[in-house]
């Protein structure tokens, strides 16, 4: 996984920033929004942080 990937454009939300808050975690999309503000601004990334959260939860 490429940790500079930016996954949310609105808030500049990369990979390593989902991963860091999996890893504090942070195990629903709920609380990655809350510790990262990602998917908050237009959503269309929501589907995507959904997934990544899921293959980091394994």
């Amino acid at each position: 996984m490429d940790r500079n990937k930016v996954i949310c454009r609105c808030f500049n939300v990369t990979a390593g920033a989902i991963e860091d808050a999996v890893k504090a975690g942070a195990t629903t999309f709920e609380a990655v929004q809350a510790k990262t503000n990602c998917s908050t601004g237009c959503g269309c990334c929501e589907i995507d942080v959904r997934e990544l959260i899921e293959q980091l939860k394994k």
